[in-house]
């Protein structure tokens, strides 16, 4: 772009140039047509009582030792020449450490000498400029007379006579460094250690910072006592003490240095922090020996190489990071360094006695560079986190998308399951009726065989084939009675009973099985057991005390079976029923499978099965059905022990009637409705055989049409399959009162085991009794029903409420 400029701009630039070389060329002239001001390095100086001497300036004064509270009035005495014409002349004394009285050619020019004993000057009032009036200056020499006055010590700097504005200009720039930019350091570097404290206790993975942080509010404090108008302090305690502020700051901040850097130094940090503990003992050693300048001067020069150390941290720093920030960190961790090192040899050299120290500008900037950097990483973490925020809002909407198909697929799963529930139910239905209709045959065909009491082997046949009814009958009941419990289809009857004629008739059923092994079984009863009475479900307690007490008689091969029951007090009243064996005993590991489903544990070779493994099964749930703690101790080889708590009650349990299989049923009209030819030849002939007149049929009309006129008296009690094609057996009922015009006393006869037609059942009023029926409840039910012939309150017929525990 240079090239192509016009020629006016050309010569526009050119003059500017020769303007502005001509007008700092005047400057300069003006500049050093001022002459330097005269620094007087020599006086003579005049102590009451003693003969004048000649000192090097600065001169410090201090009291002897031992004498307290003298106070020191020396005379110095100086000559100036300031040629023929002085001008506005000034005097300026950078280092007053005493209060003082000037004089000028007899003079006096200024005056501070009021109280003696006042504290010394502190600050800026160290610094003394006074002009002098032209009337008192003469050309030539001048005579200058300064009189101090001080307790402990009096220290006067060099003095400055000149130019009265460029005396002015040095006072006020050192006034400027030496008060006010160190109170503006000071409140800078308290400001951000203050920060970084509280940066460091809310969040307790920066604790390092806290190094940091303290460090720099102590050398904010160092700071401002530097430059306090009155010393906290006096004599020895003062310097003592100012000089251990460095290593109170010094320590933390090489501390914060040596570990950001990831140095692992503990010999280091432990010789610092033992520094900082002996510090005043060596300080206060030093002055007892009358070395305290030089105890000071060393030991601030070993905190120096503290700093060094530091530095050398900062540098490690930088050479990982290999950034901006590292580098700067490093270069201010230089400057301090440099600023230290400066400010311990302006102590060391007299040329100054009021110094102006580094040390405290060096905070203004390591602090503001640290502050930087914990503001750059957070201002790297917030990005971070609001990248991490970005691609976590888009993660959440990916799984929200899964999560909608997975519940999506799960809802179609719940479908599919809910769908297979009910075709399993269906099944279960389904097989309950058409598996039961031939084992309820089979069950009144041998109860019709056994009625006619056959002699010899055939007998026995009969029996064993008995007893094979019996097991198939058990099976089928564990199977659906587990399938009924799991739909919740067996809900708990709670009311009073009594123990005694529920645990004999267990102990009767169970005493020949027991016989038949060689076992003796015994039930004990506590006296307490004719008073008090149990609260719960009685069919539903019986079948689980009979499936554990079959259990105990199953898998026991010698000794015996206990049955016990007792009341117990605490905490509160409680019946425990416990079955105890001598069997085999149970694992311990197996102790928290036997209740599974199928589980059996190890048989001895050659003993028969025993069962589908159900029987525990069952316990446990008709246990968490009820409510009722069941607990087992088994010791492997020594038997087991099976404990049921069950509440007690005061209150009277009601009573039902007597089933008893006494009784004749000669001449009982029985209507038999069955849809299985079978079945109803089967029923036939086992109720002919009890005495009674039987008209079976598969239908209604069926039925009515082999009785003929005669339905009143040929049909009396009903006996009835609920799963009848068409209508069902409800409504076959129903008809037959109708057609008969009577109410005749009905049973239900049914293979289901859903929960709805169960509810039905025990909605209708009617007895019901699940398939395959033990001839001994069917006769019992026969004889209960042939006392109440010819009564018309159907109403009033008891309902023989039948769940689980009617398979007892």
């Amino acid at each position: 772009m240079g090239a192509n400029r016009s020629p006016a701009i050309e010569r526009a630039v050119r003059t500017t140039r020769w303007l502005l070389f001509a007008l700092a060329c005047a400057v300069a002239a003006a500049v050093h047509a001022i002459p330097d001001p005269l620094v007087l390095q020599h006086a003579v100086r005049t102590l009451p009582g003693e003969a004048p001497v000649v000192v090097a300036l600065p001169d410090k004064l201090t009291e002897p030792v031992g004498a307290s509270g003298t106070v020191l009035r020396p005379t110095y005495r100086l000559q100036a020449d300031l040629g023929p014409t002085p001008g506005r002349t000034g005097l300026y004394l950078p280092g007053l450490f005493a209060h003082a009285r000037i004089r000028v050619n007899g003079h006096i020019v200024a005056d501070r000498i009021r109280e003696p004993l006042a504290p010394p000057p502190r600050g800026a009032d160290r610094l003394l400029f006074a002009p002098i009036a032209s009337e008192f200056l003469r050309p030539g020499l001048n005579d200058l007379e300064i009189t101090l006055a001080g307790r402990h010590q009096t220290w006067l700097s060099r003095v400055w006579i000149g130019d009265e504005d460029t005396l002015q200009r040095l006072r006020d720039r050192k006034e400027v460094l030496s008060v006010d930019a160190t109170i503006v350091a000071a409140a800078v570097i308290a400001a951000l250690s203050l920060c970084v404290l509280v940066l460091s206790a809310r969040r307790p993975a920066d604790r390092l910072y806290a190094y940091f942080g303290v460090g720099g509010m102590i050398w904010a404090l160092h700071t401002v006592w530097t430059v306090l108008p009155d010393p906290l302090l006096q004599g020895p305690h003062f310097e003592i003490w100012w000089t251990m502020g460095y290593p109170l700051f010094v320590a933390p901040l090489v501390t914060f240095c040596v570990r950001l850097a990831g140095w692992r130094l503990p010999l280091f940090e432990k010789a610092m922090w033992t520094g900082v503990l002996l510090g005043p003992l060596i300080l206060y050693s030093a002055y007892q020996a009358d070395v305290l300048q030089a105890g000071k001067d060393y030991f601030r020069l070993a905190w120096i190489g503290a700093v060094a150390i530091g530095v050398l941290a900062v540098g490690r720093y930088a050479a990982q990071q290999r950034n901006v920030q590292g580098w700067l960190l490093l270069l201010t961790g230089a400057v301090a360094l440099s600023f230290g090192v400066y400010d311990w040899l302006q102590n060391r050299v007299p040329d100054d006695n009021n110094p102006v120290f580094l040390t405290s500008f060096s905070g203004l900037l390591f602090f503001p560079l640290v502050a930087w950097i914990l503001i750059d990483r957070f201002v790297q973490a917030t990005t971070a986190l609001e990248r991490l925020n970005a691609e976590l809002e888009g993660r959440v909407a990916q799984k929200s998308a899964e999560l909608t198909r997975a519940l999506d697929d799960m809802r179609a799963a719940r479908d599919a399951a809910e769908a297979a529930d009910h075709a399993k139910s269906a099944f279960l239905a389904a097989a309950s009726h058409d598996l039961r209709q031939p084992a309820h045959a089979l069950g009144l065909y041998v109860a019709s065989l056994r009625a006619e009491q056959l002699p010899g082997r055939h007998g026995e046949t009969v029996e064993r084939m008995a007893a094979s009814v019996s097991a198939l009958d058990a099976m089928f009941s564990a199977l659906l009675d587990i399938s009924r419990m799991d739909s919740g289809a067996v809900v708990a009857d709670v009311r009073p009973f009594e123990w005694g004629p529920l645990l004999h008739r267990v102990g009767a059923d169970v005493a020949q099985l027991a016989a038949d092994k060689g076992l003796r079984l015994s039930v004990r009863i506590c006296e307490s057991a004719r008073h008090e009475r149990a609260l719960s479900d009685p069919m539903l307690v019986e079948r689980i005390v009979r499936n554990l007490l079959d259990n105990a008689v199953k898998y026991t091969r010698r000794g015996g079976v206990l049955l016990t029951c007792r009341l117990a007090r605490s905490p509160d009243p409680h019946w425990r029923i416990e079955v105890r064996d001598t069997g085999p005993g149970i694992a311990l590991h197996d102790q928290g499978r036997i209740f599974d489903e199928f589980f059996q544990v190890d048989r001895v070779p050659g003993e028969p099965a025993g069962g589908l493994g159900l029987g525990l099964s069952i316990v446990r749930r008709l246990t968490g059905l009820l409510g009722h703690p069941l607990r087992l101790d088994s010791v492997l080889g020594r038997g087991s022990r099976f404990a049921l708590e069950v509440p007690a009650t005061h209150a009277v349990a009601r009573r039902s009637d007597p089933v008893t299989q006494h009784g004749s049923l000669e001449g009982l009209g029985v209507g038999v409705l069955d849809d299985d030819p079978q079945v109803c030849d089967a029923m036939r002939q086992l109720l002919e055989r009890w005495g009674c007149r039987v008209v079976a049929g598969t239908s209604v009309e069926a039925l009515l049409a082999r009785t003929g006129e005669h339905a009143a008296e040929r049909l009396q009690v009903l006996i009835v399959d609920l799963e009848l094609p068409g209508s069902g057996g409800l409504e076959a009922i129903a008809a037959l009162h109708r057609r008969t015009g009577l109410q005749q006393p009905a049973l239900i006869v049914t293979g289901a085991s859903s929960r709805e037609r169960l509810a039905e059942l025990e909605a209708s009023g009617f007895a019901w009794i699940i398939k395959p029926a033990p001839p001994a409840r069917l006769r019992s039910w026969l004889i209960v029903a042939a006392g109440r012939v010819n009564v018309p309150d159907a109403a009033s017929a008891p309902s023989e409420r039948r769940g689980v525990a009617a398979q007892a």
